[in-house]
């Protein structure tokens, strides 16, 4: 509640406690007065009738009005009249004045509760943020439509701004080492890769910063839950999922050529130029100003054709 509101909210009650005694006092004051004039307009009338017998008829003034305002004929406005003019008169102001009061009053609550128009909230400090765009083949897209219009439009942004930032998911011919990636990726900024082992693997993504030490390290993480689900499995009696998982851990702890594909960050025009290279199949790029978290990058992998 604003400052405004909270003095309305005080002063407003005793306003209309004081405009309600005050039309009350008026409206007494008024019939009183009305009750003299109408007295002290008989009188007078009861006087010239001594004096000037009956009136004559088409006497200027009306007989109705003299006794309603007090006015005797020659024009004099006598006391108990101007009191009662004045009265009438206050009582329409302060009447009129309490009604709009009571009027800004009623409106006031409905303008103070509605609501305004605040910025939209941001996600609260720690808790991930849900990607709003996807960018890479979907399961039931066709692999060649799909190819022709990421080369479509990583070309368009090229040629409307070659030198803006863009990210984008960079699908490989086929799987690589670390450094074999790095070989591909090294003079670009690589922000995720993604990589499976195993016969059938599952695809597993990291978070990178230093494209060495955290592919590495990504490597080693996975390689340890394989061999956790290895042992799970042998207890259950999975011989096939026991083989599988072993062989994954086996590979990444060898550092195989596992990873497929990655996301980098680079102006348009040298995504063009990763395109080209014939170590790449396809550099498909973010629109101009999204990235991750609220981009979801799904990489083509080397086997679907």
């Amino acid at each position: 509640m604003n400052p405004f509101d909270r003095l309305d909210n005080a002063a407003l009650p005793t306003v209309f406690r004081i405009l309600d005694a005050a039309r009350s006092h008026l409206a007494g004051t008024a019939d009183r007065e009305a009750c003299r004039a109408r007295r002290l307009a008989e009188r007078a009338r009861g006087g010239r009738a001594g004096r000037d017998g009956p009136a004559e008829p088409g006497a200027e003034g009306s007989p109705a009005l003299l006794d309603v305002v007090g006015v005797a004929p020659g024009g004099v406005v006598d006391r108990g009249a101007r009191v009662l003019v004045l009265g009438l008169v206050a009582l329409i102001v302060v009447s009129a004045a309490a009604a709009m009061l009571q009027s800004v009053d009623r409106d006031r609550p409905s303008r103070a509760t509605a609501p305004a128009d605040v910025p939209a909230a941001s996600p609260p400090a720690g808790q991930p943020v849900a990607p709003t765009v996807t960018i890479g083949p979907g399961a039931n897209d066709s692999v060649a439509e799909y190819l022709g219009a990421s080369r479509q439009n990583l070309a368009s942004l090229t040629a409307a701004a070659p030198a803006a930032d863009l990210y984008a998911v960079a699908s490989l011919t086929a799987p690589v080492t670390p450094d074999e990636m790095l070989g591909v990726l090294g003079a670009y900024r690589a922000v995720q890769v993604f990589f499976t082992a195993g016969v059938g693997g599952e695809v597993e993504q990291a978070t990178v910063r230093d494209p060495v030490t955290d592919v590495h390290a990504a490597f080693a993480s996975a390689a340890t839950q394989a061999q956790a689900r290895a042992a799970a499995e042998a207890g259950a009696g999975e011989a096939g999922a026991n083989d599988r998982d072993r062989l994954a851990a086996q590979q990444l702890r060898a550092g195989c050529a596992c990873l497929f594909a990655a996301v980098v960050r680079a102006p348009a025009g040298r995504l063009s130029q990763l395109a080209a290279d014939p170590r790449v199949r396809v550099v498909d790029p973010a629109p101009p100003g999204a990235g991750p978290p609220g981009v979801r990058f799904l990489p083509l992998s080397p086997d679907r054709r």
